[in-house]
């Protein structure tokens, strides 16, 4: 077991370094999907500004850097996630409909591990520097200090953000093996997360209900800004963040492990 795992690892630091290898060797398009990238998150910045300089100086409540500081902790988790995971877009129909899931299978290695492997995108992880930006601008307006024990929560915050988008999409990836569709509930539950990014609290108490117990996206950006916030009502939502994120994450691979033994080869 202990060899297997060690054996997984090192293939991902291979698979990691051929991807930046390969990257590098087109570095137009490398520095274009960077400046793109930045760009998106200035647009929202600007939403962000202009947003509350036409309401009042809060909403629901929340100021306006205590959302920029939900926004800017939400880059980490939701970057990480397009770094590793934006394979799972292409499960249904790059890996079951058109049977590339035959060579995956073929080989002595989790097949999960092959597909997320198979994409990684180096230009995700560029965005974490706009996070921790805005992140800091953010802590700076509101007088927060930052202490290597709380930047060591934060990283794990923001890992287990990770696994709960990882978990969440994984499930949804999975229902393809059973319904094939080259897109089916991928694309409207990608829209789904921009809730996430800001205060749960000002959405209504079913859309509160969703993001919190159905899809937890709440528990991403939310819940684990609010821990640095300094909001306490929340802290019994923060200290379930890992169990959220372990909960997900395994659910995301049982349904993936059945779906893999419903598996019908496409032949042929």
């Amino acid at each position: 077991m202990i060899k297997r795992v060690i054996l997984h690892i090192d293939l991902a630091f291979a698979y990691l370094s051929k991807f930046i290898k390969t990257r590098l060797e087109y570095k137009a398009d490398l520095l274009l999907g960077l400046f793109t990238g930045v760009l998106f998150q200035l647009v929202t910045l600007i939403f962000i500004d202009v947003l509350f300089a036409k309401q009042a100086l809060t909403i629901g409540g929340w100021t306006k850097w205590h959302v920029l500081f939900i926004y800017g902790f939400s880059i980490f988790p939701l970057n990480l996630f397009f770094a590793f995971f934006p394979n799972l877009y292409n499960v249904g129909s790059k890996y079951i409909i058109e049977g590339n899931l035959d060579r995956i299978l073929l080989r002595p290695l989790n097949s999960l591990f092959q597909v997320l492997m198979e994409e990684v995108d180096i230009e995700s992880l560029i965005g974490l520097i706009v996070g921790a930006g805005i992140v800091f601008y953010a802590s700076a307006q509101l007088s927060l200090e930052w202490t290597l024990g709380r930047v060591l929560i934060f990283a794990i915050m923001a890992f287990c953000g990770m696994l709960i988008y990882g978990g969440v999409f994984t499930t949804v990836a999975s229902f393809s093996f059973w319904w094939p569709d080259r897109i089916g509930l991928m694309a409207p539950l990608f829209n789904m997360i921009a809730f996430g990014k800001y205060p749960v609290t000002i959405y209504n108490r079913l859309l509160q209900c969703i993001l919190m117990w159905v899809i937890p996206f709440a528990f991403v950006a939310f819940f684990p800004a609010t821990y640095f916030l300094g909001f306490d009502e929340f802290r019994p939502f923060v200290l379930l963040i890992p169990v959220i994120a372990a909960v997900t994450m395994a659910v995301g691979i049982s349904m993936w492990n059945l779906g893999i033994r419903h598996y019908e080869s496409t032949g042929s």
